[in-house]
């Protein structure tokens, strides 16, 4: 059942990706001005270098589900005493408030559950902390610059749903700060992104305190037309150890998944939606990890409005 499921993700993104080269051959017996790609749509990736218009103010988010049947440490497999299965939304809401700055927040909203073969089964659900982000473009390539390149500043906030059922990891009414830099370069229709960030965050609920988490992401999409974009995205995650009641939990890990993605694009509604399948390309745990992903399958649906600016 769960490689036919991953089958079923994997043909479902073989068909988009299918209908997109459709759509290109459609595209291509009339010339046109070269569109432009949207941004990366993965969870966890920010808008690198590019900016959201001034007045224009985007609403929606990410769902992820992923599943895995094992329990790892460090790079190998340990054992086959759990199977789960995650469900991960991100609610986004993101605004240009002048041109080249904007706010954008992303909330979490999860539910996981564990089938234990040595124990009883848990589910664990919840809402997780927020991180809030001003996004400062610094090299805007449209104005001569070689690329865009952005700065990110800004945090977590405590809005964690806390009890037996939460996860500390996701959310524990922690605060946090945030620093980051992102980097995009157009040419033509392809469009290539980098960004790095850090976290750092304080003691939370459960006197638990989140590791210090640097995250690389990269990605290159290609706009087949004003309505298609393929690509592929990576995304690398470094956590250092937690602390509980003040003691180191020899816990440290890092994980990196990439995969394919298409993107459809539709503007009369101004609406984007996007799906990627991402497959882990490394991870190690430094302690034993239950739910590390076999795959994710990432849905991305933003709406665009054009609410206008509180500056004209």
């Amino acid at each position: 059942m769960k490689r036919l499921r991953l089958g079923i993700t994997v043909l479902a993104v073989l068909g988009l990706l299918a209908s997109a080269a459709w759509a290109a051959d459609e595209a291509a017996q009339k010339p046109a001005p070269a569109p432009r790609p949207w941004a990366p749509m993965a969870a966890n990736f920010g808008p690198s270098g590019s900016a959201i218009p001034a007045g224009l103010l985007a609403v929606g988010g990410n769902f992820q589900y992923g599943e895995s049947e094992h329990v790892r440490k460090y790079g190998d497999e340990l054992n086959r005493n759990a199977e789960t299965q995650k469900y991960l939304e991100v609610v986004k809401v993101r605004y240009g408030i002048l041109p080249g700055f904007d706010i954008r927040t992303a909330t979490p909203v999860y539910n996981i559950h564990i089938d234990s073969k040595t124990g009883p089964d848990r589910t664990n659900y919840g809402i997780g902390d927020t991180t809030v982000l001003l996004h400062s473009v610094i090299l805007n390539q449209d104005k001569g610059d070689p690329f865009y390149l952005a700065v990110d500043y800004g945090g977590v906030v405590p809005t964690a749903s806390v009890g037996d059922h939460s996860v500390n990891a996701i959310g524990n009414d922690a605060w946090g700060l945030v620093g980051g830099i992102g980097a995009t370069y157009f040419l033509d229709s392809h469009r290539f992104d980098m960004e790095a960030n850090y976290s750092t965050f304080t003691e939370g609920a459960h006197n638990f305190t989140k590791g210090d988490r640097v995250r690389w992401n990269a990605g290159y999409a290609y706009a087949i037309n004003k309505m298609w974009d393929i690509g592929v995205e990576s995304c690398f995650e470094w956590n250092d150890e937690t602390e509980l009641n003040g003691a180191k939990q020899k816990d440290a890990s890092y994980e990196w998944y990439a995969g394919p993605k298409a993107v459809f694009k539709y503007q009369p509604w101004g609406v984007n939606v996007a799906v990627a399948g991402m497959l882990p390309v490394d991870r190690w745990y430094q302690n034993t990890k239950v739910g590390s992903d076999d795959y994710r399958f990432e849905l991305k649906i933003m709406k665009f409005f054009d609410v206008g600016t509180f500056f004209d």
